[in-house]
């Protein structure tokens, strides 16, 4: 069930998704402008796989290597792989959309860089709050016992359906994100495993089709982001996807690039759009094929090139070494 293959395979598909949304636009002031149409409603109805597949399939590679000793070593590594590359390239992020003609926005508060966080960098920020979390609920031995881990879960979604909101520091993020990672860990920390059959398989992830159909559709009404609803869609949606065990080895190696595609994609998606509209090419399909193209691979070759250089190695990618580490992220 927990094969690598089938986990870079949805890390894969959870970077083609996040680029797709980048590229068209969380609103219509954004990326391609778009009001309405196929492409607008699908990216909005995908809120509730996308960045819940990325926090699952993290929680769940946590739970291979977890924490066992030595906590000042383990916050210095979220540290430099989290923070590092959040600080410096959410900062160049930050510049050049403030001085670049054609970026979404030019409106940036320097004052609480970071303290607010940049664009989609939110994620990293949260993800690494997380991480303190489980480190402090490890060091108190509660996910020794699956009653005490329960007991976590269930604040951690009641507080996910809470009112409870700060952008400082993404704590927001950090509530939305928790119980994502927390069902994730779980399903190797307490050994649970599903073995289906491939015609079962293939009937759960028509379901999943089916009911993001509906609410795509508007049959099913479009829940909160942060409802009971969202939650279980979103638990069941990364769920169905793990025990489907879908392989494409083309997907899992763009799934063993996912971080630095996560943090450089934006570079290279809004540069594809301005570049385009330069030459005035304005179809949507055609700027949101390239652009989507280029999203996920010009990054993998960014890493590839960063890498080369201890500084540029370390301080943009996280990376202490030549080697790549194993990635929660």
């Amino acid at each position: 069930m927990y094969e690598r293959l089938k986990i870079d395979t949805l890390r894969g598909l959870a970077c083609v998704l996040l680029i797709a949304y980048h590229v068209i636009g969380f609103n219509a002031e954004t990326g391609l402008k778009l009001s309405e149409g196929a492409l607008r409603n699908i990216n909005d109805t995908l809120v509730f796989i996308r960045m819940p597949l990325f926090t699952f399939l993290s929680g769940l590679v946590y739970a291979f290597w977890p924490f066992s000793s030595g906590g000042t070593s383990f916050i210095y590594k979220k540290v430099r792989r989290l923070l590092f590359p959040m600080l410096s390239v959410g900062t160049i992020f930050a510049l050049l959309q403030a001085l670049t003609p054609g970026a979404n926005s030019n409106e940036i508060d320097w004052l609480t860089l970071h303290i607010k966080p940049v664009a989609h960098y939110w994620f990293i920020e949260s993800l690494f709050i997380v991480f303190i979390f489980v480190l402090l609920c490890e060091k108190l031995k509660i996910f020794d016992r699956f009653d005490k881990f329960i007991c976590v879960f269930i604040f951690s979604i009641v507080l996910y359906i809470s009112p409870v909101n700060s952008d400082y520091f993404s704590f927001s993020g950090f509530i939305y994100l928790l119980p994502y990672f927390l069902f994730g860990m779980s399903l190797v920390r307490f050994n649970f495993s599903v073995n289906i059959s491939p015609v079962l398989g293939l009937g759960l992830l028509f379901f999943l089709i089916f009911i993001i159909t509906l609410i795509f559709k508007g049959i099913v009404p479009y829940f909160e982001q942060r409802s009971l609803s969202s939650f279980i869609l979103g638990c069941l949606g990364c769920l169905i996807l793990l025990v489907v065990g879908i392989r494409f080895k083309p997907l899992a190696w763009i799934g063993s690039y996912s971080y630095s595609i996560y943090l450089f994609h934006v570079f290279f998606t809004a540069g594809t759009r301005i570049f385009l509209h330069k030459l005035n090419i304005y179809d949507v399909e055609i700027i949101f094929s390239i652009a989507l193209a280029t999203g996920l691979l010009l990054p993998i070759l960014t890493e590839k090139i960063l890498e080369r250089n201890y500084f540029t190695n370390l301080v943009l990618l996280g990376k202490g070494n030549k080697k790549r580490p194993v990635d929660h992220s």
